[in-house]
């Protein structure tokens, strides 16, 4: 059971020193995918993890960054420094109820401020607080390499998220309307255009190679190479010890 459904009192029983929070975002997945996806995915992949550790999990967070997804209905965003402030404030509440570590679970690929966030957590705070991010796209090559996907072509709304999105929430999808586009211009054009300038379905990638199977394979490994990753670099934290004055 997910920890935010728990009482108080039970969670100050086990009294657990990690807490994660999963950040989604409500944007367009092109003509086949709901635009709730990046937040399912935050949500089971969040879920997955805590089981693993123990953790205290937040519910995960809906609305990020996302004007890139600018043009059609249904996506949400907030400015950039709002985000900052917001995710600073909720990671501060949690360093003054005694949590020594915080993973977030990035799983929109936009959110560029997160970086800066987490470095200037990460300078203030050391060692009494230890924050990581893991953003899930790191994983997709690893997922091809590993044989789960048949495409490495996966940027949005492909073979990946497709994929995930059939073993998370079936109903949701409509495979007869996905269309594959690969773009010609690299991921940082994002930032000269919307997604739309580049595919004009907003997909970028090949749903028609997705499947509930590869999903459900593609959550269990996302989920074991998360809790790999973070304690790398909560480890890589621990063991810094004091350079004159500072702790970074």
């Amino acid at each position: 059971m997910e920890m935010f459904k728990q009482t108080a009192d039970e969670i100050m029983e086990k009294d657990p020193e990690l807490a994660i929070i999963p950040v989604g975002s409500l944007e367009q997945h092109g003509p086949h995918l709901p635009v709730m996806t990046d937040w399912a995915i935050a949500a089971e992949l969040g879920r997955r993890v805590a089981e693993k550790t123990g953790a205290f999990l937040l519910p995960a967070l809906p609305i990020s960054t996302c004007r890139e997804h600018m043009g059609k209905k249904g996506a949400v965003w907030m400015e950039p420094t709002t985000f900052y402030q917001m995710m600073n404030d909720i990671i501060m509440s949690l360093k003054v109820q005694g949590f020594k570590k915080v993973a977030i679970l990035q799983c929109h690929g936009g959110v560029f401020i997160m970086s800066p966030l987490v470095r200037d957590l990460n300078a203030k705070y050391n060692p009494d607080l230890m924050v990581v991010n893991i953003d899930a796209c790191i994983f997709f090559d690893r997922l091809y390499q590993e044989g789960i996907y048949e495409t490495n072509t996966e940027l949005h709304a492909g073979e990946g998220e497709t994929s995930m999105m059939l073993a998370i929430a079936p109903e949701t999808v409509h495979m007869e309307r996905a269309v594959d586009f690969v773009p010609d211009v690299p991921r940082p054009y994002l930032s000269y255009g919307s997604i739309f300038r580049a595919s004009p379905s907003g997909v970028w990638g090949e749903p028609s190679k997705a499947s509930g199977e590869k999903g459900e394979a593609a959550l269990s490994r996302m989920g074991e190479l998360t809790v790999e990753e973070m304690n790398k670099a909560f480890a890589y934290m621990s063991q810094k010890e004091k350079f004159n004055y500072s702790y970074f």
